[in-house]
């Protein structure tokens, strides 16, 4: 009950957020465009603010490399396999440009951050924050290159034009994320006061920007469903493709992860495998529909995906906990 409780809190957090934007931008309370405008600062402001503040605060110890990279390198295949059967499923759907790629990304990319963290937590203590981090560090890796790339794509550029979107604020503060966290930064701070002052003010001034993001990003949400469909009978009908997306994202791909890393037995911790298959079970990102507007795709599938996909984790996600419990997790 504990769990479901934190799962429940999260999402109430997100969806009341969401109606906030959505109820501004239904009534007109905020200008026209609001929503392009929230999109830019996540995506040049507080998204580079966050990564940077957080990986640099990330504290890695010998104990857990070998576990953490077992967990990196699984992160890699199941997102890639995802990325496989996005796109084979958007090719049944008959999916086309834009709404493709935006269905192929959100297939690979889940909120493992604000909603997992705060759940591995309860569960597992400080031990599965850790180990979280290195299926964060992969996830964000290929959502600010491949997820990138995926979101032009539909503009028809070259493929060397594509790869100009790769060098942004984001992938430039995520490489410099990294390289504190490999060099444990925060630990070689602690031994210098000089440079511990400085790492203090700069932590506190990027930290509480960073963590705007996930609000920012919910109200941008709100302000793009407010423009869609999505609230009718006829609009959940034709909004199909979300629901397909759903049923594999939130159960096929963590049910088909789990058996597959059963079969390796003992060469895999039980920890790992519980990690990895929750975290392939989160719901969409909610910094696709902020990125789909930053380069001109379609943000509204995008906002449509997450919301719903956030309000049917509240029954897949207890039930991959107790599917885990049960067989072996």
């Amino acid at each position: 009950m504990q769990q479901f409780g934190i799962i429940v809190n999260q999402i109430a957090v997100m969806t009341i957020l969401a109606f906030i934007g959505w109820l501004a931008g239904k009534t007109g309370y905020l200008p026209e465009k609001s929503g392009m405008y929230v999109s830019s600062v996540v995506i040049r402001i507080t998204a580079p603010a966050l990564i940077v503040s957080t990986m640099a605060s990330y504290d890695f110890t010998p104990r857990t490399i070998t576990d953490g990279i077992w967990i990196g390198v699984c992160a890699f295949v199941f997102i890639l396999l995802s990325f496989a059967a996005g796109s084979m499923t958007s090719s049944l759907l008959k999916l086309k440009d834009a709404a493709a790629n935006i269905y192929k990304a959100h297939s690979m990319f889940g909120n493992v951050g604000y909603l997992a963290l705060p759940l591995f937590k309860s569960i597992f203590g400080e031990k599965g924050l850790v180990y979280a981090v290195f299926f964060v560090i992969v996830h964000d890796t290929l959502i600010w290159t491949l997820g990138v790339y995926l979101l032009n794509k539909h503009k028809g550029n070259h493929w060397k034009e594509n790869l100009k979107h790769l060098f942004n604020a984001n992938t430039v503060s995520f490489a410099l994320g990294l390289l504190f966290a490999l060099i444990n930064l925060h630990t070689i701070v602690n031994g210098n006061a000089g440079l511990k002052l400085v790492y203090n003010t700069l932590y506190n001034t990027l930290n509480p920007l960073g963590n705007t993001t996930l609000a920012l990003i919910m109200l941008f949400i709100g302000l793009a469903l407010a423009e869609s469909s999505l609230g009718s009978i006829s609009g959940l009908i034709k909004k199909y493709p979300t629901f397909v997306l759903a049923f594999f994202k939130l159960l096929v791909m963590p049910v088909l992860a789990f058996i597959i890393l059963l079969t390796l037995g003992k060469a895999l911790d039980p920890f790992v495998r519980v990690i990895v298959v929750l975290e392939l079970s989160m719901p969409c990102a909610t910094i696709i529909p902020a990125l789909a507007a930053q380069y001109g795709s379609d943000s509204s599938f995008a906002a449509d995906n997450v919301i719903v996909t956030t309000i049917l984790s509240m029954v897949t996600l207890p039930l991959i906990l107790y599917f885990l419990n049960i067989f072996g997790g």
